[in-house]
């Protein structure tokens, strides 16, 4: 073999083998299960989405999805297989090279609970493994401790943080015996396949007589030296269908951590800087992770066997603070706040204040004391008022503040002081310069008060959001209104121009050999080495390439209302000016006036289809048949062959392409 050929080959070999790593074009759809991996020694955290097929049956796990879907809804995913890649005998799907995974919801699944209440049914699994015998450790009665008798216990601290409305019950099959058994799998640890120890877990317990139907948690508690890097693995917002995987059984906190993902709450993070995402460290010292699991004040941060009731963000989201202890700030004040810990039943004073934050959201006030559980809590918290937000998944503290200490937002428009404390109540001063009316350092505007602010050119009115920003959305309506032109509101009266049919590819506007082949030329077929498209969509676009686009365009067209013409996608209801009022005699949605050259007929009207034959102008854009651009590709008026026809050489056909076995070539 020569030099250059063997180049050739090793360099055909290396991209096939690239092409072969990332695997196969997949679309699957199912029920989404988004899962929480938890390693506290390390403070790492990983968040994992995962379907079954509905048709094949198989598990996936999705790569790279955006935050934001929740455990149970209906998705169709699609994306390349990660050839050779299974994590927890999942095969993994990602994006393709360079690109993304494709998610497309089909329907939300459950709605988040409102309220998280009631007793809870959950089994206890001890799970020992006979391959390799690796066992758990602790004892039944210890964990059956843990979880529901002791003191502490999960269940006491969950009927505490959650005013008695909370609790774990002991004996669901009503044997007389906590709801807790040990299983022995025919497995070893050492492969970390967490899918085949539940399935051969809930077997064994089946065996054993428990019924499993009557459980909203399966708890799967393993021995400490398995092959898996976390300490806790567990389904988020799961409802009444839910599992959680323990792998430090003396740990407490790490159980009621992990079914705190269950009923639906995420972490307890930092954000000392308030930039709305979690802190790169920990105040604490050297925490591995950063502000991941940072604020110790909740069990939904760090767990290291420490018992302590969960914040005031996280107590609002489960439902747990009555509405009337809950006191949102307008327009500033001193308020007296109860400590966090008090059942709301036995004060007349709130337990959380919610201020309005410029950035969006809320501020959570809450006021902690080592009472109860919080006993535990370390002492930067005690006595103090933490400042949270909560944006959607994890809890974010801001600040805790001391006596005379104080916190102001970055726009300076909110300030909070703790002025002082005592063992009722801490007193909160709370400055919020936006909604008094007068436009502050800091803000844009204050209530009616707008500072001059206008729509510009456009018909609208500006106004004041409660962050004190100027809000322009009421601005525009998408009516070109009498007081309006092109230049003084372009948003209102500059449309889009493009007209499928015109013989030019406006590639600017979307228009493409998908979308308008009349206009885009286009080979979507035959040798992918010779597919392209002008525009910008389908296989291999080229945008609007001199060689094979002909007349193109990759500039917006656009069309103003004002300019007596009703072109483009003007019509009366958005510009009446051009459009004005007319009798559609044919029902086609076009009268004469606005370009119908036949009222008379359905068939004819702008926009229509072109018929390339007959000597009618069917798209009224004053030329017929051959005439018109739309048919310049038609069979009928050109001299050059369909797809499919005889040819010899590919100038003979009109997609350039002649092909196939001598003597029986064909145009593709």
């Amino acid at each position: 073999m020569t030099p250059h050929r063997l180049a050739l080959a090793v360099l055909v070999l290396v991209s096939a083998m690239a092409a072969g790593a990332q695997g196969r074009q997949v679309t699957v759809s199912g029920r989404l299960e988004v899962i929480q991996i938890d390693d506290f020694d390390h403070g790492k955290s990983r968040l994992v989405h995962k379907l079954r097929d509905e048709k094949s049956g198989r598990e996936y796990e999705l790569d790279d999805v955006a935050p934001g879907l929740r455990h149970g809804m209906h998705v169709r995913a699609q994306g390349r297989l990660k050839r050779g890649v299974r994590r927890d005998g999942a095969r993994v799907l990602g994006g393709p090279a360079g690109g993304e995974l494709s998610l497309e919801v089909l329907d939300a699944g459950m709605p988040a609970a409102a309220l998280v209440t009631g007793a809870r049914k959950a089994l206890v699994m001890v799970v020992n493994f006979t391959q390799d015998a690796k066992t758990v450790a602790c004892s039944d009665a210890a964990i059956a401790a843990s979880m529901f008798s002791g003191n502490p216990s999960v269940d006491k601290l969950y009927q505490e943080t959650s005013f008695g409305q909370l609790s774990w019950t002991a004996d669901t099959n009503g044997n007389g015996a906590p709801d807790v058994v040990r299983v022995a799998i025919n497995d070893a640890g050492n492969d970390c396949d967490t899918t085949t120890w539940r399935s051969l877990a809930d077997s064994a317990a089946t065996a054993a007589g428990f019924n499993l139907s009557l459980y909203q948690h399966r708890v799967y508690v393993l021995p400490s030296n398995v092959a898996c890097s976390w300490a806790g693995y567990a389904q988020v917002g799961c409802g009444s269908a839910c599992w959680a995987m323990i792998a430090t059984c003396d740990r407490g906190d790490v159980y009621a951590h992990e079914l705190g993902h269950n009923i639906g709450m995420w972490h307890a993070s930092f954000d000392a800087d308030e930039n709305g995402a979690v802190d790169a460290t920990c105040p604490w010292g050297a925490w591995s992770g950063g502000g991941e699991y940072c604020d110790d004040s909740d069990f939904m941060g760090i767990s290291t066997n420490v018992w302590r009731q969960t914040n005031g963000p996280h107590k609002h989201q489960m439902g747990w603070i009555p509405a009337n202890k809950v006191v949102d700030v307008a327009g500033g004040g001193t308020f007296a706040l109860a400590p966090l810990e008090t059942d709301p039943a036995t004060t007349a004073l709130p337990l959380l204040l919610r201020v309005a934050r410029p950035a969006g959201g809320f501020y959570y006030l809450s006021y902690r004391r080592r009472i109860g559980y919080d006993a535990n809590m370390r002492a930067s918290y005690a006595d103090r008022t933490s400042i949270h937000t909560h944006p959607g998944g994890n809890t974010l503290l801001v600040r805790f503040l001391a006596d005379t200490e104080a916190f102001s937002d970055p726009s300076g428009a909110v300030t909070i002081t703790q002025l002082g404390h005592d063992a009722t109540a801490a007193q909160i001063a709370v400055n919020v310069s936006c909604g008094n009316g007068v436009i502050d350092p800091g803000e844009e505007c204050d209530g009616a008060s707008l500072g001059g602010a206008t729509c510009g050119g456009c018909a609208g009115t500006p106004s004041c959001t409660a962050s004190c920003r100027i809000d322009t959305s009421a601005c525009t309506n998408g009516v070109c209104d009498a007081t309006e032109t092109c230049a003084s509101c372009p948003a209102d009266c500059v449309g889009a121009g493009a007209v499928c049919g015109n013989g030019i590819c406006e590639a600017g506007n979307g228009e493409s050999c998908v979308s308008c082949p009349a206009d885009c030329n286009g080979r979507q077929s035959g040798n992918p080495n010779q597919r392209f498209c002008c525009g910008f969509a389908g296989s291999k676009p080229v945008g609007c390439s001199a060689s094979l686009c002909g007349a193109c365009t990759t500039a917006p067209v656009s069309v103003c209302c004002g300019d007596g013409a009703c072109t483009g996608d003007e019509t009366m209801s958005n510009c009446l000016r051009d459009c004005p009022p007319c009798t559609d005699a044919d029902g086609d949605g076009y009268c004469p006036s606005q370009g119908d050259c036949n009222d008379a007929n359905p068939n004819i009207r702008p926009n229509a289809a072109e018929v390339c034959s007959g000597g009618v102008d069917e798209n009224c854009n004053g030329l017929a048949d051959c005439n018109d651009p739309a048919c310049s590709t038609s069979p009928s008026c050109t001299t050059c062959s369909p797809l499919g026809a005889s040819c010899t050489q590919n100038g003979q056909c009109c997609s350039l392409s002649c092909g196939g076995k001598p003597n029986r070539k064909t145009c593709r």
